[in-house]
């Protein structure tokens, strides 16, 4: 009883500390100030998805052995998601360089997400970095370490994935509780801080788009 409790708390102290994750986080603040909760929802549920799919796929699979192979893939595999990122960031800075001035395309924009097209942007960010996610193998190793039984280590996997996605489905609540004076909140907000965010907003993502950019080029020479 003391071991499978302390596995769960070893499990969710691990789920909590990864839950604090930018290339999820920031994508769900984005969306939260640019759609309807619905569409936040959808983002949330594609994060979820594919990486309790990707776990499960680990916990009932060669876990172990398919987390030795990755470890071995780290060096070129992170070198290609930091190249990968950086030029989405760039390719971000340029939308929104482009449209400093269009608030009816950022209007527009705003209508044209739905919650499939927020899903599968979710899905796609987990996809990319579930490869290099060493410290949710960490997780899943102990899991496996620990011989429980399928049904105990499916539940310890579905609550580090519930726990992961914590800080999105607190952005959720939050949405969903703001309703109609929430939206003109944000819509206020946006008006006042429009200019100097935007500007501020695509200088950091242009040069940290460079940045990574960089790295992984660098990265993959060297290799």
């Amino acid at each position: 009883m003391r071991l499978v409790l302390g596995l769960a708390l070893l499990v969710a102290s691990i789920g909590l500390a990864d839950s604090i994750n930018p290339s999820t986080v920031i994508p769900a603040l984005w969306l939260m100030g640019m759609s309807a909760p619905r569409v936040l929802g959808g983002f949330t549920l594609g994060v979820f998805a594919v990486y309790m799919v990707g776990g499960l796929a680990l916990v009932l699979g060669p876990g172990p052995v398919l987390i030795h192979g990755l470890h071995h893939l780290q060096g070129s595999v992170e070198h290609l998601i930091e190249a990968a990122f950086g030029i989405a960031a760039l390719a971000f800075a340029l939308v929104l360089l482009r449209s400093r001035h269009g608030v009816g395309e950022r209007r527009q924009l705003r209508h044209s997400i739905t919650p499939l097209s927020a899903f599968g942007l979710g899905a796609g960010i987990m996809v990319i970095e579930l490869p290099t996610a060493f410290v949710y193998f960490g997780a899943i190793t102990a899991i496996l370490s620990a011989r429980r039984g399928a049904g105990a280590e499916i539940s310890l996997l579905l609550a580090y994935n519930v726990l992961f996605v914590t800080p999105l489905l607190a952005l959720l609540a939050v949405r969903h509780l703001a309703g109609d004076r929430g939206e003109r909140w944000i819509a206020h907000a946006e008006a006042r801080l429009h200019r100097a965010g935007q500007v501020v907003l695509t200088a950091v993502a242009g040069l940290g788009g460079a940045a990574l950019l960089t790295l992984g080029i660098a990265g993959l020479v060297a290799g």
